[in-house]
């Protein structure tokens, strides 16, 4: 499982299954977690819109998240480092 850095992954009463190898991202390198892509898309499809009500902004967030395939998801947090990772176990 690939971890970014935070606190809460380390806790030294975490519990990880022996079947489960937990591999830390550096710190502050958010380029290597693939969510951080799908994230940055989210907020360039709303970011230069003007919402005049809160609600009005989460039925934006809504409607972009549900519009997202399978394909432009894993085309946005694909990377080959993980890809290749998968394929070998």
């Amino acid at each position: 499982m690939v971890l970014d850095n935070g606190r809460f992954h380390k806790a030294k009463k975490l519990s990880v299954p022996r079947n489960v190898e937990l591999t830390f991202l550096p710190p502050y390198s958010p380029e290597l977690n693939p969510v951080e892509r799908l994230w940055q898309d989210l907020k360039d499809q709303l970011a230069f819109d003007f919402y005049e009500h809160l609600s009005s902004l989460r039925q934006k967030a809504r409607t972009v998240v549900s519009s997202y395939t399978d394909e432009a998801v894993a085309s946005l947090t694909g990377y080959d480092y993980l890809l290749e990772a998968t394929s070998v176990l």
